[in-house]
This record gives structure tokens, C-alpha cells and sequence, in this order.
């Protein structure tokens, strides 16, 4: 069972690295190279080149988003520790350091400081337009940008997190958009387990504007849910990858 809970933010470093082969960094990112994930044993990795040579070494050396994709990934064995100083993840965090609860100037602290998402309005503009649509995934997943909505409760607490991919025509709905969803799918269960409720991917035809369908739904330890689905907006279609605070 992992050892903390398994975010968004690690989603994403999964599916932009889940190829046999991954790109690795030093500490402090001057250094790259490609390798395959093989074991680790008393926090030493060991790793396989593309000339099939294998490599051992501590992995604090390695980066931190690498020393977390391990953790989080691989925790089987001894205990891996995170380098102490380094950005530590919260075990209730929905993207980067992001949980349920926070207010609105916390996540937008937090989405400022995170390496995951770029933001298309400066800080000091940050209030004239909410936080929907504001950040975006810096890396494609899966060939697809996302851009982050959320929900809050009365209190100003946040309640929930989605992905929403960029907009695909109807023609690509069984194509690129479809590609897209099975991959996300396939990783999520990998993490979670099978869902607790399973449908097939709504059909294009189902959707109405403004509408998401969920075909699969995933507990979280903290409480919430994970759901996976399609929507329609301005008819163009998306993929939606919601963290929830409600059980489904």
C-alpha cells in the first residue's frame, strides 16, 4: 500500500513518463539521462540504460520529482526518503501541494510555486478573473493540455479539483480523444485499484452542452472520489479527470 496518497500532481509525472524508458535528473536538474526503472533496495536505485547497461545509485542524487516517482510508484522494500530541505508533498494533496479545504489565495500560492502548471494571468491580475482556466498543464499528457477548474464551499474551502483537456471536435471524439481517455484510465487503476463503478466512455451523442458524464469512479483514502469522464462545452468535447470531496 503507498505511503502517502497518491495526487494529480503525481498523475501527471506518471503520464508524461510512462514509457518503459524515462528521463532522469541530478539534483539539481543540470544533468539528464534516459533510463528504465529497475529495483531499489536501502535507497539504492538501480536502472537500465538503453544499451542495457544497469546503474546503481543513491537516489538522493536524483531530483526530487524523481525521488517522488519512485516513492510513490515503487514503494515496495526498504523505506525511500526524500531528501530533507527539498518540497515535501502533503498526503492529502489533490495537485502539488494543493488539498481539499484550502482557500483561494493557498492554491493560488501554491499553483504559482508549482513546476506542473504555467499561468496565463500574472499575480496581480489573479483576482479580476477567478482561478478557472487560469493554470495549465506545462507538459501534454497524452497529447493534450489541461487547464484546472474547481469548486468551493461556502466557507471559501476548496471541494474539488478537475483537469479538463483542451477542446476536441466531434470527429476526433473516437480518435484523439478517445486515445487519450484509456490512457488515463489504464493509470488510474494501476495507482487505485479497479473503480468502485465502471461504465463504458459516454458516447458524443449522450453529451449536452455544459455537461460532464463520469463512467468511472474511484475512492480516495482521505474521503472523495476520483472520476474519470467526457463533457461537452460550446460543442466541443473534453476529457475530465475530477478530484471530488463528495463520495460517489
Amino acid at each position: 500500500m503507498h505511503r502517502l496518497i497518491i495526487s494529480i500532481y503525481l498523475l501527471i509525472s506518471c503520464l508524461v513518463g510512462a514509457v518503459e524508458f524515462r528521463t532522469w535528473s541530478n539534483l539539481d536538474k543540470t544533468k539528464t539521462f534516459e533510463a528504465e526503472y529497475v529495483s531499489i533496495k536501502e535507497n539504492q536505485v538501480t536502472m537500465r540504460l538503453k544499451n542495457f547497461k544497469s546503474i546503481t545509485m543513491e537516489i538522493t542524487k536524483l531530483h526530487i520529482d524523481d525521488q517522488l516517482w519512485i516513492q510513490h510508484l515503487h514503494p515496495a522494500g526498504s523505506v525511500v526518503t526524500v531528501n530533507k530541505g527539498l518540497k515535501q508533498i502533503d498526503e492529502n494533496a489533490l495537485f502539488d501541494n494543493v488539498v481539499f479545504g484550502d482557500n483561494r489565495d493557498m492554491v493560488t500560492k501554491k499553483l504559482y510555486a508549482s513546476k506542473l502548471v504555467t499561468a496565463n494571468v500574472a499575480p496581480t491580475h489573479i483576482g479580476r478573473t477567478g482561478l478557472n482556466y487560469v493554470f495549465a498543464t506545462r507538459d501534454k499528457i497524452a497529447g493534450m493540455t489541461y487547464s484546472l477548474t474547481f469548486g468551493w464551499n461556502s466557507d471559501g474551502g476548496l471541494t474539488e479539483v478537475s483537469l479538463q483537456s483542451e477542446n476536441i471536435s466531434a470527429q476526433e471524439y473516437l480518435t484523439t480523444l478517445k486515445s487519450s481517455w484509456k490512457e488515463f484510465e489504464k493509470l488510474i487503476i494501476s495507482i487505485y485499484g479497479k473503480p468502485t463503478s465502471i461504465t463504458a466512455m459516454p458516447k458524443a451523442s449522450d453529451l449536452q452542452d455544459d455537461q460532464m458524464l463520469a463512467s468511472e469512479v474511484w475512492r480516495l483514502d482521505q474521503g472523495g472520489s476520483i472520476l474519470l469522464g467526457t463533457a461537452k462545452m460550446d460543442g466541443h468535447y473534453q476529457i475530465v479527470i475530477r478530484f471530488t470531496q463528495e463520495v460517489q
